[in-house]
């Protein structure tokens, strides 16, 4: 981790501000030695952001380098955590991807039987799991969002996600595109 500092600010205060609202977290998919996907997402203080941000604020806080995911986390601010109360910090998923040859070999499942434990470890207060699904697949040697809501395949794609995500515990919040897990 970089340490960031101002010729006007103790650099401990700074980190203690830098990491009090979010924290971009990746994690790798291993299986036997061999990297078959991962997860990007970021753990976010929801108590202290709600608390102490206003709406503009918020907003400043939750920006990204990758304009995507910044706009799907401030429309999942806008929708979701800004109306309800799900817990102090929560992880949000930003992208899951594995690779093809190993998808529908219950790696998945795993992640998900397995990921609140790791997410745990992390941080002790972590009480939900959100993400909108969205289908990911490896274009010239890119992994990228692949979505068209025209394409009747695409469209079946993503469904067969959601009831993915609803099998392993993720429901759908109210009647928006994004989805939850609550940690016990």
């Amino acid at each position: 981790m970089e340490t960031v500092t101002s010729d006007d600010e103790d650099s401990s205060d700074y980190i203690l501000k830098l990491w009090k609202y979010k924290k971009e977290i990746s994690i790798n998919i291993v299986e036997k030695g061999v990297k078959i996907g991962y997860i990007e997402g970021i753990l976010l203080n929801v108590n202290n952001i709600l608390n102490e941000l206003k709406s503009e604020e918020a907003l400043k806080i939750l920006e990204f380098t990758d304009k995507e995911d910044e706009e799907e986390v401030k429309n999942f601010y806008i929708q979701v955590l800004s109306k309800n109360d799900f817990g102090a910090k929560a992880f949000y998923i930003t992208e899951l991807f594995i690779e093809k040859e190993y998808r529908g070999k219950g790696v998945g499942s795993k992640i998900f039987e397995i990921l609140p434990q790791f997410l745990r470890k992390i941080d002790l207060d972590i009480t939900c799991i959100y993400l909108m699904p969205g289908p990911l697949e490896r274009v010239n040697g890119k992994v990228k969002y692949i979505m068209n809501p025209k394409d009747e395949q695409m469209v079946a794609l993503k469904n067969k996600l959601i009831r993915f995500y609803e099998s392993v515990g993720f429901k759908r919040i109210n009647q928006t595109d994004f989805f939850i897990e609550k940690i016990s």
